[in-house]
């Protein structure tokens, strides 16, 4: 019991989380962690970062591209480098580490002022959601737990009035911005201390000498990290990333082909994903009420009319679930949905007499809410499932709380007032709560089970193990791991340990599954726009004289080709919009250089050179 909930915790409507003991909850969300960390291949995003911690601190020039996420190297580098003999599941087992870490520090934040039952339901979904994207120790769960951390030192010290940790909450934003770098952003988390000074009573000395002391802890954490990277001989290359991230920044005519990180873009798709999240959530729930509003209407009427209501709704509630298992509602659809209740909400929290504290917790949930995905190239689509660790759970708590409504509209007409209410009663609430939570944890577990990152299966067919040693422990499908393994064993002949290679272009999981080492700046060149491509292959005379192997995928694998090889996009790979001007420039070095196919399968293929010394530009 606490201070804003001093009634008793157990809650009829939901046994389980009433009779669960917390430490019970928090292992089980563990495990369900560390369960699903041994299936999925994905070539792609895993890759990129298990290859970034492979070589931060032994050939950091081989991965110049991610130290925009230095610090996040740094950690996933040492985690790896202490879980080394685990190899990929060493570097997942820290992804789960970390969500499991960052979801006790959430409990421990708001478990004075929710319901520790709505809570833990709230976290339960969050940690959902989660398990749909790629499951190694990564920047976007590294920042989320960053974040975390921040909300309790800065919220703990404009209730204390301690400006020690309102300059540690400014100190792990500096280091937030290194472990990504949109996190810069959470500056604007000084807008925090003006709405708390707001809510409690201005005091604008206060104010002013906290925001302060907030920035300094800012600065700080850059003077301290630039004075680490300087130590460690990281500085020159940090700054050329950064050269490369803001070149990336400038707006593009064509962001399908030429990138997507113009700023106008970004705010263009931060404008829209904010309709779309709203549309989601507001098409549902007026659904819903119109459903509660007939059963209100209709409750002492004749019994045959009732039944075939309730017939009507049940038979809506079975399609919810239906579109959900053939996908029609995907984990996309959800986390929008999510999004827009957690926006709903803080519409109606805003006037509200809900208690200050509540209010305050769910304004720096609602800004990283909205901030997050504002660094994404694909906004929520990318980052919306790591920011809901404060938001949801306040939103659950505030709409599983309510017991009733009472609905009043007065319609003026030819100087008549017609007036009309719709009372929807409490236990009538309390089954459209239930039925919501089932819902969406049933959609969750459900999309949870199959995979939904770059290998959408059913876990069922992911039984087959992958012949790398890092690689060791992970299960794919049968066929995902029969061309993989095939690439694997062919290509010990034209390389080894330590080589340089360019793996193009979606596949920097080769490069960690056979310990090889990029030549290229960006074991991702998928990414980049054709200009930085060029760059990028030009540049390879300062790393290396000698010509390297290069490995080429043929299909898509990532997005909506994530069931390959079993099920491959149409058309030409090759030959797609985005991948023209890119594969030409490619093609031109390969032929300047007398590169020769060696082999190929279905999905992947090996070039080498006649000679083994670079052409001049």
């Amino acid at each position: 019991m606490n201070k804003l909930y001093p009634y008793n915790t157990g809650n009829p409507l939901f046994p389980f989380f009433s009779k669960i003991d917390t430490r019970l909850f928090f292992f089980l969300i563990f495990i369900l962690e560390v369960l699903l960390i041994f299936q999925g291949l994905d070539l792609s995003d895993e890759g990129f970062l298990s290859t970034f911690y492979s070589h931060i601190f032994n050939n950091p020039v081989s991965v110049s591209y991610n130290f925009m996420f230095w610090l996040t190297g740094v950690i996933g580098g040492a985690w790896a480098k202490v879980f080394s003999p685990f190899g990929l599941l060493g570097i997942r087992l820290g992804g789960a580490v970390v969500n499991t870490v960052t979801a006790i520090l959430t409990f421990q934040l708001l478990k004075k002022y929710l319901n520790p039952v709505y809570l833990k339901i709230g976290l339960l979904l969050v940690v959902l959601s989660l398990n749909n994207d790629i499951k190694v120790l990564n920047y976007n769960i590294l920042s989320a737990l960053f974040y975390i951390v921040i909300v309790i030192f800065l919220f703990s010290g404009l209730q204390k009035k301690r400006l020690v940790k309102i300059l540690l909450s400014g100190f792990f934003v500096g280091l937030n911005v290194f472990i990504r770098t949109p996190n810069i952003l959470e500056l604007g988390l000084a807008l925090g201390i003006l709405y708390y000074h707001y809510l409690t009573g201005w005091s604008w000395a206060a104010t002013l000498k906290q925001i302060t002391v907030f920035i300094a802890g800012f600065l700080i954490a850059i003077g301290c990290v630039v004075l680490a990277m300087h130590i460690a001989g990281h500085l020159p290359i940090f700054l050329s990333s950064m050269k490369l991230l803001f070149t990336m920044g400038k707006g593009v005519k064509n962001p399908d082909v030429e990138g997507g990180y113009g700023i106008f873009r970004l705010l263009d798709l931060f404008r829209s994903n904010i309709v779309e999240s709203l549309k989601y959530a507001l098409i549902p729930a007026a659904f819903v009420f119109g459903c509660l509003y007939l059963l209100t209407k209709f409750r002492n009427n004749p019994k045959p009319l009732k039944f075939l209501l309730n017939a009507g709704i049940w038979l809506a509630i079975a399609g919810f679930l239906f579109l959900i298992i053939v996908h029609k509602i995907d984990h996309f659809t959800e986390l929008f949905f999510l999004n827009g209740l957690i926006l709903l909400a803080a519409i109606t929290m805003i006037s509200s007499s809900i208690e200050k504290e509540i209010k305050m917790l769910f304004f720096f949930g609602v800004f990283f809410l909205l901030s997050f995905p504002l660094g994404s190239s694909d906004g929520i689509f990318t980052a919306g499932r790591y920011c809901l660790w404060i938001a949801l759970p306040v939103t659950m708590n505030y709409i599983l709380n309510i017991d009733s409504t009472n609905f009043t509209w007065v319609i003026k007409r030819e100087k008549k007032e017609h007036t009309g209410d719709f009372l929807i009663s409490e236990k009538l609430f309390a089954a459209t709560k239930k039925i919501l939570v089932f819902i969406l944890i049933f959609a969750g577990f459900y999309f949870v089970y199959y995979y939904p990152f770059f290998d959408r299966r059913n876990r069922m067919l992911m039984r087959y193990s992958l012949q790398s040693d890092n690689l060791k422990g992970i299960y794919t499908t049968k066929g995902r791991a029969a061309v993989f393994n095939e690439l694997l064993l062919e290509s010990t002949r034209y390389m080894k340990p330590n080589d340089y290679v360019i793996a193009y272009d979606n596949m920097a999981m080769f490069y960690y599954a056979t310990k090889t080492v990029p030549l290229l700046t960006n074991p991702l060149p998928g990414v980049y726009s054709s200009t930085l491509f060029r760059a990028d292959l030009n540049s390879m005379q300062e790393r290396s004289s000698k010509l390297p192997p290069v490995v080429m995928q043929k299909i898509a694998t990532i997005g909506d080709a994530s069931k390959w090889p079993e099920e491959t996009m149409a058309g030409s790979y090759s030959k797609m919009e985005r991948n023209l001007t890119r594969n030409y420039i490619l093609d031109s070095f390969l032929k300047k250089n007398n590169y020769k196919e060696v082999w190929s399968n279905q999905d992947f293929k090996i070039l080498i050179p006649d000679s083994v010394h670079l052409s001049a530009k």
